[in-house]
């Protein structure tokens, strides 16, 4: 999960969801809790960027918010959506019509009354242009919402309506068998009706929130968390989460010294602690939904014509480079979709042609290479160092690497202000396919940082997303893959994993769904 998607290292790494990747910590058979036990779970979260659902940032900001806030649905251990706030939803014959049933007594943290209204206003807050959310496009298959977003329509126009207390009503621009997974990511979450366009109106304290927990108390090391009584499911079993900030150590020593109960852990660390015979057994792997990939600024010369571009794809080694960037563990990326949630038959990737490459750059007009100029590569969220090594040697192109704070690069970004040659990672927020090809690539999404316009992809697209049987749908989607790697407006890099140590005892966490943790479902041994 939204910007929400990203790390400087691994996506302001989020970001938004993720396939059911099993995280072996035991698990029951229903997304309903166990048995409760005293003792706070001290979670290593990381600074908090914001409790504002329509403000999330990077993947700590998506974890946070899962806590704090609940959507019409949830996601269950196999990365299915099960209802959360709503009790049941149908749709209509043709598939563009959702009609979601509330539950009856749903109330916020504070008790005042919860229902589709506040539904409705959510998400409307969210797509609404002034509030300048982080990831409104998630939303972008309603109708009217992009326009919304781009300050075209009104709220009116919005595919959203709320008949009654309890019956919300959304309107799609075409079938989205997914749309219920929609509904799960973090930042369509509710919000109380306090929630201001700024993201300052909550703090902890005075927090009024929808979800298992409420933030209660903030220090400089930690962020308390108490459980929600009003919460849909029922007050979490572990009534206090301590959501650790900052750690006087790395996060291997912080678990081995009994500082912390659960902490990711960075892949070169997970190689050697697989094999330590303490900490091995507490280590628990699964594959996350996030790609990391390099972009092109598609609007200006020389990355406006698909030749350079592909000409830049196909020079790369991945596989060598990759593992020469980020060690032996990595896993090179042959689409921006990861593993998990790629349907079957999806193109692998072309291999590494510098042949090619040259011919192609010569055909665009830049036989002579000094012509291009000199091409910057922004390296804030990527090493660069083998890749342009690779461009200057085997394209013979002058190369620049230029870094900054990962902030001043996200604000550019935001601002259009986008390098000739863009590195970044991003976490699908929901378990489809369509969440990277939309949210990375159409014209109208936010996180096009490339401005890359490409009307047959976006009806390629679109034909995938309302394919009603799985292979109609492998094979539009294998169409949509083809089109992106002739046009090459990104060049898929690696894919992440998560690794985490988990103190024994912990029950609950089940299979990881979109590399999130939902604390309300964990437990203690008794």
């Amino acid at each position: 999960m939204p910007r929400r998607l990203r790390f400087p290292t691994l996506l302001r790494t989020v970001a938004a969801f993720l396939a059911a990747l099993t995280l072996a910590v035991a698990i029951g058979d229903s997304p309903q809790p166990v048995s409760a036990a005293g003792q706070p779970l001290r979670y290593n979260g990381g600074a908090v960027g914001s409790l504002d659902p329509a403000r999330i940032g990077d993947a700590s900001d998506v974890q946070l918010t899962l806590q704090l806030y609940a959507g019409l649905t949830r996601l269950d251990e196999a990365g299915d959506p099960y209802p959360s706030l709503a009790s049941s939803w149908s749709v209509s014959s043709d598939g563009l019509t959702y009609t979601f049933h509330l539950r009856s007594g749903l109330r916020f943290s504070d008790g005042s009354v919860l229902d589709a209204g506040d539904v409705r206003r959510s998400w409307l807050r969210l797509l609404d242009p002034q509030v300048h959310a982080s990831a409104p496009d998630v939303l972008n298959v309603i109708v009217g919402a992009a326009d919304r977003i781009a300050g075209r329509a009104g709220e009116g126009a919005v595919g959203i309506t709320a008949p009654d207390s309890r019956t919300l009503i959304v309107k799609l621009r075409h079938r989205a068998g997914y749309f219920p997974a929609i509904t799960a990511t973090p930042a369509t979450f509710v919000v109380p009706r306090s929630a201001r366009p700024t993201g300052t109106w909550q703090a902890a304290g005075s927090f009024v929130g929808s979800g298992p927990y409420m933030a209660a108390e903030s220090s400089t090391d930690k962020l308390v968390l108490r459980a929600n009584p009003n919460y849909v499911a029922g007050a979490p079993p572990i009534a206090e989460v301590d959501w650790i900030t900052t750690l006087p150590s790395d996060e291997v020593t912080a678990f081995s010294q009994n500082q912390v109960d659960l902490t990711g852990i960075g892949g070169s660390d997970a190689t050697w602690v697989a094999y330590d015979p303490g900490l091995g057994r507490a280590l628990h792997r699964a594959a996350a939904l996030s790609v990391q990939y390099l972009g092109f600024d598609t609007k200006k010369p020389p990355f406006d014509d698909a030749r350079v571009r592909r000409a830049f794809a196909l020079a790369l080694d991945r596989p060598r480079l990759v593992e020469l960037a980020d060690g032996p563990a990595a896993v090179p990326a042959t689409s921006v979709v990861p593993p998990a949630i790629q349907p079957p038959g999806i193109p692998k990737g072309a291999s590494s042609d510098v042949t090619a490459a040259r011919r192609l750059l010569d055909e665009a007009g830049y036989r002579d290479r000094s012509t291009l100029g000199t091409i910057t590569v922004n390296a804030t969220g990527l090493d660069v160092t083998a890749i342009a090594a690779t461009w200057r040697s085997a394209l013979g192109v002058t190369v620049n690497v230029e870094s900054m704070t990962f902030e001043d690069y996200i604000g550019r970004l935001d601002a259009g202000q986008v390098p000739q040659v863009f590195t970044i990672n991003w976490v699908a927020d929901y378990p489809s396919p369509f969440a990277l090809y939309d949210l990375l690539l159409t014209p109208a999404a936010h996180s096009n940082y490339g401005r890359w316009n490409d009307p047959r992809f976006e009806m390629l697209l679109e034909a995938a997303a309302a394919a009603s049987t799985d292979a109609a749908q492998a094979s539009a989607y294998a169409a949509v893959e083809k089109e992106v790697e002739g046009q090459a407006p990104i060049i898929p890099w690696s894919y992440g994993d998560s690794n985490l140590l988990v103190r024994p005892g912990l029950r609950g966490l089940g299979a990881l769904t979109v590399g999130l943790l939902d604390f309300g479902l964990a437990s203690w041994d008794s």
